[in-house]
């Protein structure tokens, strides 16, 4: 499974991130994307920020689905702003800004208190026409 895998990786401490995106290419190269809806359900942030990334190191139009797009959207939220960051990123193609829910949600990141955090929402409201 997808979990026993990332644990596999991230134990390894031998490899300086090749294992990871070498995972990542398999998903670009068709593995089956809700696969990382474990990673994002998981109760470990280490994975749930893995499975963020990855979808963010992907076209939306891979992962381009309500159920992670709302996945997505609950972990900007979450307590861990690697999870905050890497969910906003994932987030950001799928964020209209015409949409208040949207413009509500890049609001609340800006006050974020993790400074990577509100750069990511900074960059992502600049590019909405939303400073």
């Amino acid at each position: 499974m997808i979990d026993d895998e990332v644990a596999e990786i991230l134990a390894d401490r031998t490899d300086d991130g090749e294992r990871l995106n070498q995972l990542a290419d398999e998903f670009r190269c068709g593995r089956e994307v809700s696969q990382l809806a474990v990673l994002l359900d998981s109760k470990n942030p280490e994975f749930v920020s893995v499975g963020a990334w990855i979808l963010g190191e992907l076209s939306f139009e891979l992962y381009r689905s309500d159920d992670l797009i709302s996945r997505l959207r609950s972990l900007t939220g979450h307590v861990d702003p690697a999870v905050r960051f890497h969910a906003l990123v994932a987030l950001f193609p799928a964020l209209d800004s015409m949409d208040a829910s949207a413009r509500e949600l890049l609001r609340r990141l800006l006050c974020d208190p993790n400074d990577g955090v509100r750069r990511a929402a900074q960059a992502a409201a600049s590019r909405l026409s939303l400073k």
